[in-house]
């Protein structure tokens, strides 16, 4: 028969055994970290001063829920990010997440991670951080699992920041390809008129034939048509020498003024023509003139 021995300890030491044990649970489930962390003054990139601003949110909210793993966590992330460390978000597979959450989770990190290091946090530095901070927040609370309110407000804000950091990255459309030119508008059929018995230029003709000369050497006709008139008085044959005069008047000057580079087909039709239909011998200016044509 075995006699066993009740081994005595004394008061004092269960006390001192009670408080020990109380203080390393207290210990264990406290959050303590982000005391100090709030304070610091972040380095580095607005990148990383506006992601230190979001970790510390993110910390104080859990801490604020009793949450202390979680609030060491972010506090964790915050300091790293006040130091200009660079500080990527949490992979899905360092929390538990439900299975069927898994792929959505996976595939935003990604697009994340695509859009931060494709020039967002130089770019769009608050907004990117703000995206990494929604991530953040919907992974945790995906984790947790009993809050749909809050999981569903996290997962659409960071799509909404996503989606603003990749716009913000987008490079610019290219420039719209310019308008074609018009096809010019020039103007081929010109007058001139004359005085009674005369082939001699007024100044009025003379800017007429002026303008005509310009548009052909901008327009390059395949011909300039050149007619002269006359009015019915006087006989027929004088006439036609008189609008023959007038027309190789009226070539002789655009010749001068340079469409000579361009076939010119001058010719007289008397009075064979006219605008005003008249009785014969009667003067009238409306005929005594030339018409240019420039033609195509």
């Amino acid at each position: 028969m075995r006699i066993f021995k009740r081994s005595r300890v004394s008061s004092t030491g269960l006390r001192l055994a009670a408080v020990v044990g109380l203080a390393a649970v207290l210990g264990a489930c406290h959050g303590t970290d982000l005391e100090g962390v709030r304070d610091l003054e972040p380095q580095g990139s607005e990148f990383n001063q506006q992601l230190f601003a979001g970790y510390v949110g993110l910390s104080a909210r859990e801490l604020a829920e009793h949450d202390y793993r979680d609030s060491d966590g972010f506090a964790a992330k915050a300091a790293a990010a006040a130091r200009g460390d660079d500080v990527r978000p949490t992979a899905v597979g360092e929390r538990l997440i439900a299975v069927d959450k898994q792929e959505e989770l996976s595939n935003a990190r990604g697009r994340l991670m695509q859009a931060l290091f494709g020039s967002a946090k130089g770019k769009a530095p608050a907004i990117a951080a703000s995206a990494q901070i929604s991530y953040e927040c919907w992974l945790q609370e995906q984790e947790e699992g009993h809050q749909p309110g809050d999981i569903a407000d996290c997962r659409n804000a960071f799509y909404g920041q996503v989606i603003a950091a990749e716009v913000a990255i987008r490079p610019p459309p290219p420039p719209p390809e310019p308008e074609p030119e018009p096809e010019p508008v020039y103007v081929t059929y010109y007058v001139v008129f004359f005085d009674f018995d005369s082939s001699e230029l007024s100044t009025a003709a003379m800017q007429t034939l002026d303008e005509a000369s310009e548009t052909a050497l901008a327009m390059r006709p395949y011909k300039i048509v050149i007619r002269g008139h006359t009015d019915r008085a006087g006989p027929d044959a004088y006439n036609l020498g008189l609008s023959e005069r007038r027309a190789l008047s009226v070539a002789g000057y655009m010749i001068e003024q340079g469409a000579g580079r361009f076939v010119i087909d001058a010719e007289g039709l008397g009075e064979s023509e006219p605008i005003a239909k008249t009785a014969d011998n009667v003067r009238d200016g409306r005929n005594r003139r030339v018409e240019v044509t420039l033609s195509e």
